[in-house]
């Protein structure tokens, strides 16, 4: 499960868009959204590119974003 507020946190001090990151990602702003609120899942390439892209490198931030209990 998505931390969906620990995300866009960490996507508003990137200063990139959502936008951009879905593009990035080969998704639709749309897939995004409901993969960021957890009504879809992201793949496992989805997450390397937007960890990529947000500079997310440790993997404890990386299970706090994307394995929220």
């Amino acid at each position: 499960m998505v931390d969906t507020l620990y995300l866009e946190e960490k996507i508003a001090s990137s200063g990139k868009t959502k936008t951009h990151l879905a593009r990035k990602m080969g998704i639709t702003i749309q897939s995004f959204r409901l993969k960021a609120t957890n009504k879809s899942d992201f793949t496992t390439t989805q997450v390397s590119v937007l960890c990529d892209e947000l500079g997310i490198e440790k993997l404890s931030e990386k299970e706090k974003i994307f394995f929220k209990k």
